[in-house]
């Protein structure tokens, strides 16, 4: 149901972590599980989202993103999964698997942190600019296959602080200055005359 100014409700989450979360690794693609502590961490956040009236939950394909969907679906009655690509995780290319904490001393990764959004992980990553584009395109389906209804996205860091970005009208380097953590849900109200940011980053699996 849209709000009294025309805009669709779309909930945005972020996988719950895990071990990789944990040990400072990149991930990117790479088809990491939820961690134990992750699991629990969904399967108690995901009761909390039933007042939301969600109708669609659309999912990045990558495992982590998939397993958070799914249990999240399961604690709201059964609803169908969709995934979708464009919502998938930065392709992190050859940085993938490796900590946070070897790269910083790479010239390649100083230069990505300087400018995320046109430098790219060595192997053909992705550029921020490259993923802000198809999380925009992405919403636009979410949008268009909610008919009417909320609808819970599930993601990833940098693709969500994109498309929150995008959405609001900040600058694309203001991405960094979004906090959002595994298992943070944000909501937007978009379309109508201008989208609103309705929150950011509330954790649910707190008491």
């Amino acid at each position: 149901m849209a709000d009294r100014f025309g805009r669709e409700i779309v909930y945005l989450l972020r996988h719950g972590p895990t071990e990789w979360n944990a040990e400072g690794r990149v991930m990117g693609r790479r088809p990491i599980p939820l961690s134990a502590d992750g699991d629990r961490q969904v399967r108690t956040l995901a009761p909390r989202l039933a007042d939301l009236g969600i109708g669609s939950i659309w999912t990045s394909p990558v495992l982590r993103a998939r397993e958070t969907a799914d249990r999240v679906a399961a604690a709201l009655g059964g609803l169908s999964v969709r995934e979708l690509s464009d919502l998938t995780e930065v392709d992190y290319a050859e940085w993938e698997g490796r900590l946070f904490s070897e790269l910083v001393g790479e010239p390649l990764f100083r230069e990505h942190l300087g400018d995320p959004l046109r430098s790219r992980a060595p192997g053909g990553g992705e550029n921020l600019v490259e993923v802000g584009e198809r999380m925009t395109r992405g919403l636009a389906a979410v949008l268009e296959g909610a008919e009417g209804t909320p609808a819970l996205v599930v993601s990833h860091g940098d693709p969500l602080r994109m498309l929150v970005a995008a959405c609001i009208g900040l600058d694309a380097t203001a991405m960094r200055h979004l906090r959002v953590d595994p298992g943070g849900l944000s909501g937007l109200a978009v379309g109508g005359p201008w989208p609103e940011l309705l929150f950011l980053n509330r954790r649910l699996d707190h008491p």
